[in-house]
């Protein structure tokens, strides 16, 4: 099965009716919804600069990227695995790259320093850590990864000042083991397209 735009954008629409029931603040959805928007943008823009990739699919995959990110802290689980169970039966490609995104090039960290992440839930930590050792990624896969990391409620924003909002909102710093990977992607994306890719959002 495949997940179409309109099967995403109904998707979304639920999750919002159900976090507003839940006692979201309404006033606070915009947050969520800019980052997946911006994220969704920043896929699709450098997919359409690149023979061969589906900017449609980089779009929609982007988009659903954080589908159970607000039920994560409800569920006491990670929203990778939520969002891949979620999503598995209707798209299997959407799903691997949601339980993917947060992991830049499959680098995954030992258990004791991400346990928070997983909620403290090692049969979690030990599918996902079996899931990439077994699991090729794709320049889609890739793409998903990266768009995550240009975007933040306000949009998009360089691998740089979005390292450092996350320090600032969760009062840590970003280890630099951490940043490398999305280097890497970021390289990789800026020869696959023939330009920095900042400048395709910039303009400069």
């Amino acid at each position: 099965m495949t997940i179409t735009l309109k099967d995403a954008t109904e998707m979304l629409a639920k999750l919002k009716d159900q976090d507003l029931a839940d006692g979201r603040d309404p006033l606070s959805w915009w947050t969520y919804e800019n980052h997946v928007l911006g994220s969704a943008l920043v896929a699709k823009t450098i997919a359409s600069k690149i023979k061969g990739m589906d900017k449609n699919k980089a779009y929609i995959s982007a988009l659903l990227h954080d589908i159970c990110r607000t039920h994560e802290g409800r569920l006491k689980r990670f929203h990778g695995i939520l969002g891949y169970e979620k999503l598995v039966d209707l798209d299997a490609e959407v799903a691997r790259q949601s339980l993917l995104h947060m992991f830049p090039l499959n680098e995954i960290p030992p258990y004791e320093e991400c346990k928070s992440l997983f909620f403290n839930k090692k049969q979690d930590y030990d599918f996902v850590l079996n899931f990439v050792n077994n699991t090729q990624l794709t320049p889609m896969d890739m793409l998903i990864q990266l768009s995550d990391s240009l975007a933040n409620k306000y949009g998009f924003v360089t691998l740089e000042d979005r390292a450092k909002e996350l320090s600032e909102r969760k009062g840590i710093i970003i280890p630099q083991e951490m940043m490398l990977p999305r280097y890497k992607l970021k390289a990789y994306f800026d020869e696959k397209v023939g330009v920095d890719i900042y400048t395709l959002f910039t303009g400069k």
